[in-house]
């Protein structure tokens, strides 16, 4: 972790030019005895466009200005960026009385000049007893500063013995804010509270306060106390102010949606995310109102080796493009970076087959799409039972299904799971009205030629070919010939193309030549 020390800007600097000129203390506060000396120093830096060509002040104004000087630096342009040293010096002489003196000064640029920062004073004399601690945060009896979520936010702690024998300081914190953690830094040493220092009369002995949290994104308050065991009545406070800013923790995001959807249709949608540490995340997802998700919001548990999961359902109204945007935010109410996916909706469009994986069913839809002269057709061949959810996705992009085959081919759930879209199902205790039905509905300009085909996969084979050749659908000759399968044979010699030639692959009863026959179809083996 990187350290930081505080810096307060004192004044936002507004005037007819930006404000160049800031320090990086706007307080000392300062206990002595009379008749002691003290030096202090007061950091400045050019943080404008412009060089300084000057520092000056004003005279000192208040109770204390009789004990305070100044020691500017020299005269040299201040580049941007640059710092200075301004040294101070609390003098008392030894008839100073008792007491709490104030005072400040006014210390301005030139470029052109802009408003002053004022520094304040104050100054404790105390009388000489036997024991007595003083303690300073940053020259100050508070000092506050801004860190991010990982660093060390640091301190300057003085504490002098201002009695007049050897002392010890025990130096303890007091309650810590949640998540905060505090030490003491003596030169390469890191002290643990409560810390016994020991001191000599009039020594002043310098350490680094240090605090770290594990919960930031929070401000908080932190009293330090230094107690002379040779008096404890006699004692010293002073309080560090820490900003800790938001975490951002190391983590990974997978966001599966699916890239395209169809109005009015229910898809599944996860937002996978992964942290490095133990911690409950808040997912919200805000959308434009053509697109609605259910839930809105979520809280998942994710932990370094099991990553939270937020499951949810989408639903489109409008087709168009569309933003998800996931808003996160952990137990400590602390936001995280947003993250965004996008799904592009679209209308219902096309045709599609749905029919069984088993091999005639497969065979029979495939030929389908090679040449029926009408409208192309997408293919979808499904095990039996239930329509996957994947399945389901896929089949929602079109506006016409035709399911070929009974329910023990394609589930029942089919027309459910698919509702709104125009679904037409054909099927029957016959296989040869199967085919039937289905050339009728697929070819609907009507077609030429059709391939009759025994049941064995070698005749299956050998028709796929024939038909192949000629784009015909593949009848296979398995079932009762029914009066539904007479009539669709007559009806497609009747269409824009005209059935009038069947080739039979196999042995070919005479039962289902017939109809064709009598519908003065020419029927003609095809060779091996």
């Amino acid at each position: 972790m990187r350290l930081i020390y505080p810096i307060i800007i004192l004044f936002l600097l507004i005037a007819a030019s930006s404000a160049q000129l800031t320090a990086d203390k706007e307080r000392f506060d300062v206990v002595l005895h009379s008749g002691d000396l003290e030096e202090r120093t007061l950091k400045v830096t050019n943080i404008g466009d412009a060089t300084i060509f000057k520092i000056s002040k004003t005279e000192i104004s208040g109770t204390a200005r009789d004990y305070i000087f100044l020691d500017m630096p020299e005269e040299k342009p201040l580049m941007p960026k640059d710092k200075a040293e301004i040294k101070i010096y609390f003098i008392l002489p030894p008839e100073t009385k008792p007491g709490t003196y104030t005072g400040f000064i006014y210390l301005l640029d030139s470029a052109p000049p802009s408003l002053p920062m004022r520094i304040d004073f104050v100054l404790t004399v105390i009388g000489q007893e036997s024991y007595g601690i003083g303690m300073t945060i940053d020259d100050a009896k508070s000092a506050e500063l801004s860190a991010n979520a990982e660093d060390i936010a640091q301190f300057d702690l003085a504490v002098k013995n201002l009695g007049a024998f050897r002392d010890v300081a025990s130096i303890d914190a007091g309650t810590l804010p949640d998540g905060w953690s505090v030490s003491l830094l003596d030169g390469d040493k890191t002290l643990d509270f409560p810390y016994d220092l020991p001191l000599d009369p009039g020594t002043t002995h310098t350490m680094k306060l240090q605090v770290e949290t594990a919960k930031p994104g929070k401000k908080g308050n932190l009293s330090i106390v230094a107690t002379s065991l040779g008096n404890q009545s006699k004692n010293s406070s002073v309080e560090a102010v820490v900003d800790f800013a938001v975490a951002v923790r190391g983590y990974n995001v997978e966001i599966k949606v699916p890239e395209k959807i169809v109005t009015n249709k229910t898809y599944k949608g996860s937002f996978n995310i992964m942290l490095d540490v133990k911690e409950k995340v808040m997912v919200g997802i805000v959308t434009p109102p053509e697109l609605m998700v259910i839930p809105l919001a979520q809280t998942v548990d994710v932990s370094p080796h099991s990553p939270g999961i937020a499951n949810f359902t989408l639903l489109a109204s409008t087709a168009g493009d569309y933003p998800l945007v996931f808003r996160l935010m952990d137990s400590h109410g602390i936001p995280m970076p947003e993250e965004m996916a996008s799904i592009k909706v679209i209308l219902p469009q096309g045709n599609a087959i749905l029919t069984g994986d088993e091999f005639l069913y497969s065979t029979i839809a495939s030929i389908s799409s090679l040449s029926n002269g009408t409208a192309y057709f997408d293919i979808f061949t499904v095990p039996p039972g239930k329509l996957s959810e994947m399945d389901q996705e896929k089949l929602h992009d079109y506006s016409r299904i035709v399911i070929l085959g009974n329910q023990s081919i394609v589930s029942k759930d089919a027309e459910k799971v698919l509702n709104g879209v125009e679904i037409k199902r054909i099927d029957g205790n016959s296989l040869y009205e199967e085919c039937w039905l289905f050339a009728a509905e697929i070819w609907q300009n009507g077609t030429a030629e059709v391939v009759l085909s025994g049941s064995r996969p070698a005749d299956i084979f050998r028709a796929y070919q024939a038909a192949k050749m000629t784009g015909a659908p593949i009848v296979v000759c398995e079932g009762d010939v029914t009066d539904k399968a007479r009539a669709a044979i007559v009806e497609m010699t009747k269409r824009n193309v005209t059935l009038s030639r069947s080739m039979t692959v196999g042995e070919i009863g005479a039962e289902y030549t017939k109809p064709l026959q009598d519908a003065g179809v020419k029927t003609e083996e095809v060779k091996s």
